[in-house]
């Protein structure tokens, strides 16, 4: 498979499988950073850890820490929580605009 470029925030650039997930990437770094990762910014965008990554990117992994993107991450999934249980309480329920 073709190789990729990724580089971390702190300038550190290095070749990757392209496919590699933010949690396989987050595990090659540290057990303890693989624990604690919530997400994942690629390119300035927003993944969870599974999102496979398939060309050159800009990468960031997040953990709780990481205050304003865990709360983007915590809204977001609670509005899909929220769509769910709506839905689930009035069955004729129809989400048009959601996460």
């Amino acid at each position: 498979m073709a190789q990729i470029s990724l580089t971390f925030p702190d300038g550190n650039r290095q070749a990757f499988e392209a496919g590699v997930t933010p949690a396989e990437i987050a595990e090659g770094i540290s057990s303890s950073l693989a624990k604690k990762a919530i997400s994942a910014s690629v390119n300035g965008r927003h993944y969870d850890l599974q999102w496979p990554i398939t060309e050159d990117a800009e990468i960031a992994i997040h953990t709780m820490k990481d205050e304003a993107q865990a709360l983007e991450l915590v809204r977001h999934d609670a509005a899909h929580i929220m769509a769910r249980a709506v839905q689930e309480l009035w069955p004729g329920v129809k989400v048009t605009i959601g996460p």
